[in-house]
């Protein structure tokens, strides 16, 4: 169900977000549901399709009507509609307040292994004296186990390595990726949460810190006001993005306080300065280490991380403090290339951090300020507005100065980059018809400095719009057109950079058909348009999906066909999966492509999930390039995951 969930708000988004988090997140609420009759705002909070409105609205009913006897009560919450609560119930439970919880041992141990059945140039020797380029095997895998008690204590460990990597590169047990925690909940009177080990951090709006997962842009308002988890146990494989140390949080009523200290090595490249000395290039995110030079850069610096954040949380309003530091024993190497002049240098970055939201009915204002080593800054403010008659609105303003990058941020913004970005968005939400909801949203953003690939100022614009339509339970559809228009350097060859224009089209229809429970047909038709100056591309993609769900046994089968004539046309489209993997792949160039999804749960306790792709592209004779170059048409892809639960 979770997975089901998780597919249409990852389809509804506009880029690849990693999901794991939330889907671990979103079990452990569903083993550990929220009593409603006890349920604080911040408890509700946790689930991201509530947005504010609705939190308010429930609060209101339980306050005015008392405990509620039966999880139907919602209905008569107002704005709670049907598909909401049909989300809402297998992470809720209806309670006396002053039921004991009986805390009980369990958890679940999990493996996966992938691969491809082709072999790309890089795993092969060259001759009998050259061996390959990458130092390891092409199977990736994982390994992660999770122990509970109640939910007072967690911990758990991961091992993973990616395709070419070596298992096992220094020692036993370190895999290429370890990583472990122990979390405890209310250990005495004045501790929520206090972790041990790896986690992450979300504070504020995320322009101070946030190393955790954020929606990018989407029609959903309740995605735009960020909603802070503070402290949280790190439980995915991404090799950079967590602090490795001890955090916690302290609650003094509605005060709170979250020291946090963290210390890891982390990937970074070098290269030689003026002086021949030794500085680092830039710091390394991917996480792979397949050939020498890579596994040269692995573990190659000492990254520190301190910091302290500290908020106030009032029906009505909240306010979030902040100041951390973080510093590498290398120093950054400062670039030649006039884009990179505000590039972050050196080896030392200090943000603090003022953010806030207030609750008025129908009305939510927020926002947040952050400066960086004291001579930077961020600026994040928004609105969200209900004003009845089931209409939403929401509208927010974005300022980052040229040199604002804040290594631990992840605000919202249109580039990674977000350096000298400034940008305004607003969306709507509207449901003209019992049957019938449109959703839409525009943002106008600007950088005023050069970036990669646009060597001036320059400006672009977004737009987006979905219309869903649900005949009954059995038949929906949505219609859904998005427009980007961008500048960027042209491809000509001149003396002095020519800026252009470019602008691609998506237009996507999707219908679902769904005759039971078991039972679910989808099919999608999309067509992209690229132009630029006076060359243009285009491309299209369709797929037919069926799944059948039972109790012990599910299958799934995808067949999609695919021209697109290059990667400014490009297509992105969600794929099914096993449980905690999300795939949304770019298609490109002409062919076809299967799908089949399955899982069993052949004894109790014990599932299995298996996954086949294979891809065949009529208009090529080799796949990929350098060490990942495949010499013929075809591409198949397997993975496996067993998974037991005890």
């Amino acid at each position: 169900m979770i997975s089901d969930m998780l597919e249409t708000m990852a389809d509804q988004q506009l880029g690849n977000i990693d999901y794991e988090e939330m889907v671990n997140e979103l079990i452990m609420i569903s083993q550990h549901p929220i009593n409603l009759n006890e349920a604080k705002k911040e408890d509700l909070e946790q689930l991201f399709f509530l947005n504010d409105y609705q939190i308010e609205n429930f609060l209101y009913y339980r306050y005015t009507n008392g405990e509620l006897h039966s999880v139907y009560e919602l209905q008569a919450v107002e704005q709670m509609d049907s598909l909401t609560i049909s989300y809402l119930l297998p992470f809720v439970v209806v309670e006396p307040t002053e039921q004991k919880k009986n805390n009980r041992f369990y958890g679940n141990v999990l493996s996966r292994v992938q691969s491809t059945v082709q072999t790309p140039i890089g795993y092969k020797a060259i001759n009998d004296t050259t061996p390959s380029a990458y130092l390891g095997s092409k199977e990736k895998w994982l390994a992660r186990a999770r122990f509970y008690y109640g939910d007072k204590i967690e911990a758990g460990f991961t091992l993973e390595k990616d395709q070419g990597e070596k298992a096992f590169p220094n020692y036993f047990p370190e895999a290429d990726f370890t990583s472990g925690f122990v979390r405890i909940n209310n250990p005495i009177k004045f501790i929520d949460t206090w972790i041990i080990g790896d986690y992450r951090l979300s504070f504020g709006q995320g322009l101070g810190v946030w190393t955790d997962m954020a929606f990018s842009k989407s029609t959903e308002i309740a995605q735009l006001r960020r909603r802070a988890k503070g402290i949280n146990s790190y439980t995915s494989v991404n090799e950079s993005s967590f602090l490795r140390g001890t955090a916690v949080k302290l609650n003094f009523g509605s005060w709170s306080v979250s020291p946090f200290a963290s210390y890891k090595k982390r990937d970074a490249s070098f290269v030689n300065d003026t002086l021949n000395e030794l500085s680092i290039s830039s710091l390394q995110e991917t996480g792979y280490h397949r050939t020498q030079t890579e596994l040269d850069n692995r573990l190659a610096i000492n990254e520190t991380v301190y910091g302290l954040q500290t908020a106030y949380r009032h029906h009505l309003f909240h306010l979030d403090a902040g100041y951390v530091n973080w510093s590498i024993d290398e120093s950054i190497a400062k670039k030649e290339h006039l884009k990179d002049k505000y590039r972050f240098s050196g080896n030392k970055q200090e943000t603090v951090w003022l953010s806030n939201a207030l609750f008025l009915n129908r009305l939510t204002l927020f926002g947040e300020v952050a400066v960086q080593n004291y001579t930077d800054y961020g600026i994040y403010q928004g609105l969200t507005y209900n004003p009845g008659f089931d209409i939403a609105v929401s509208v927010a303003y974005r300022q980052y100065s040229k040199g604002y990058s804040a290594i631990l941020s992840n605000p919202f913004s249109e580039s990674s980059s977000r350096g000298g970005e400034s940008g305004a968005f607003a969306s709507i939400c509207l449901k003209p018809l019992s049957r019938l909801s449109l959703k839409a949203f525009a943002d106008v953003f600007s950088y005023d400095w050069l970036r990669y690939n646009v060597y001036r100022p320059s400006t672009g614009f977004e737009w987006f719009a979905q219309a869903d339509y649900h005949l009954n339970n059995h038949h929906s559809a949505y219609l859904r057109y998005k427009s980007t228009q961008k500048e960027i350097n042209t491809s000509e060859s001149v003396v002095m950079y020519k800026v252009v224009n470019y602008q691609k089209d998506n237009l996507r229809l999707f219908y679902t058909y769904k005759p039971s429970d078991r039972w679910r047909f989808q099919t999608q038709l999309e067509q992209a348009f690229y132009k630029q100056d006076e060359t243009s591309s285009a491309g299209w993609m369709a797929f037919q999906d069926v799944s059948f769900k039972a109790a012990k046994f599910s299958l799934s089968a995808r067949y999609v066909l695919f021209n697109i004539e290059d990667y400014n046309s490009r297509i992105y489209a969600y794929e099914p999966d096993v449980l905690y993997a999300f795939t949304i792949p770019a298609y490109m160039n002409k062919g076809t492509r299967v799908l089949l999804n399955a899982s069993v749960k052949p004894v109790k306790n014990l599932r299995i999930w298996a996954r086949l792709a294979h891809t065949n592209y009529s208009n090529l004779d080799e796949i990929g390039s350098a060490y990942q170059l495949i010499d013929g048409n075809q591409l198949t892809e397997w993975k496996v995951q067993l998974q037991y639960c005890f």
